[in-house]
């Protein structure tokens, strides 16, 4: 293991003592707003991110991990000796996948492997965790890298949205969509399917959403003998009855929390609730 190298992205959501232990190599992607730009996980705190999302009637942007740092990253590792096992967010959603791609193809190498997580947030999080698992088994890193792309086709992610305000912000919904939602209390259930977002079910309530989110576990055939984490922005006690509920319904002893980041919280707002698992 002493040989290879995780790197992923800033929205796998790792915590920081994940990082720091396993050595984790993380490529932070950005956030861009009224000109100045900031390194998702790095120099913008959720807070202020949180603040540029209610100054202003447009969110800021963001932006994929570029070729010429992953470059940077992976030459680095390489000229250390390293082997690279690289996870990243859904190529449906961002070009980070493709930029990895492309530095490693300006290598030319054959010691790096890069793995679509096909989600978003701690659900790439969770195959990070999946190879650090297997690599201190003694998987050969062939066994891992098939691992990883068997398993990134079972890993799910759901999400409740309180506040449709920020998705309205980024063009998502329109005005009249959003207001509608808002009388009748309407929280989205997103989830991702084949790399891509899509709407799940509408439920009226964000206590009824944390309940549907525990039931969608059921229906996705969820593997309780894998890790099973919720997250949030800001919504900590949300967050906590959500683990509650399943640690309840399906019988299991430990989840992980975890907290979205910067990008995450960029299109979602501070009041999103999730869920990440793997199905069987």
């Amino acid at each position: 293991m002493e040989n290879i190298v995780i790197v992923t992205d800033s929205t796998a959501d790792l915590s920081k003592d994940i990082i720091e232990k396993h050595g984790v190599v993380v490529a932070p992607l950005t956030v861009t707003y009224k000109g100045m730009s900031y390194k998702d996980g790095v120099d913008l705190s959720i807070d202020e991110l949180i603040s540029f999302l209610d100054e202003s009637d447009e969110l800021p942007k963001t932006s994929q991990v570029n070729p010429k740092e992953f470059y940077d990253v992976y030459k680095k590792l390489i000229d250390e000796g390293k082997e690279i096992i690289s996870i990243h967010l859904s190529s449906g959603v961002s070009g980070t996948f493709q930029s990895a791609n492309i530095a490693k193809e300006m290598l030319n190498t054959d010691k790096i492997h890069i793995i679509d997580s096909k989600v978003v947030s701690f659900g790439t999080g969770l195959l990070v965790l999946l190879a650090i698992e297997l690599l201190k088994q003694g998987k050969a890193i062939k066994e891992v890298v098939d691992t990883l792309k068997e398993y990134s086709k079972k890993v799910r992610v759901a999400f409740a949205v309180d506040d449709l305000e920020y998705i309205k912000k980024g063009g998502r919904l329109s005005g009249a969509q959003a207001t509608i939602a808002k009388i009748l209390n309407i929280k989205p259930i997103i989830h991702m399917e084949d790399g891509k977002l899509y709407v799940y079910d509408k439920v009226r309530g964000l206590k009824r959403a944390i309940e549907r989110l525990t039931e969608y576990l059921e229906e996705m055939d969820v593997d309780t003998s894998k890790p099973i984490a919720v997250g949030t922005v800001s919504y900590f006690e949300e967050r906590e009855q959500l683990g509650t509920m399943v640690k309840e319904r399906y019988n299991i002893e430990k989840i992980l929390n975890f907290i979205a980041g910067t990008v995450i919280a960029t299109y979602s707002g501070p009041g999103v609730v999730g869920i990440c698992f793997f199905s069987k």
